[in-house]
């Protein structure tokens, strides 16, 4: 999801990149959702709740 920014990400789009079925994927969509840390903004979207999110993750990332 920090790949698409904060405009937010096709959940379809993540299946593929994760090469799993978008189904298959629903009960870890859904624990994010419960925890706060993505929401659907749309049909077949997710986007994190937090503004820069996507910012901080990469930042994390280049750091490990």
């Amino acid at each position: 999801m920090a790949l698409d920014a904060d405009q937010g990400s096709s959940t379809g789009e993540i299946a593929q990149r994760l090469s799993a079925k978008a189904t298959s994927l629903a009960p870890t969509r859904g624990q994010l959702i419960a925890k706060g840390l993505i929401y659907s903004s749309e049909y077949g979207k997710v986007a994190f709740t937090v503004p820069e999110m996507a910012d901080f993750i990469k930042r994390q990332h280049h750091e490990l």
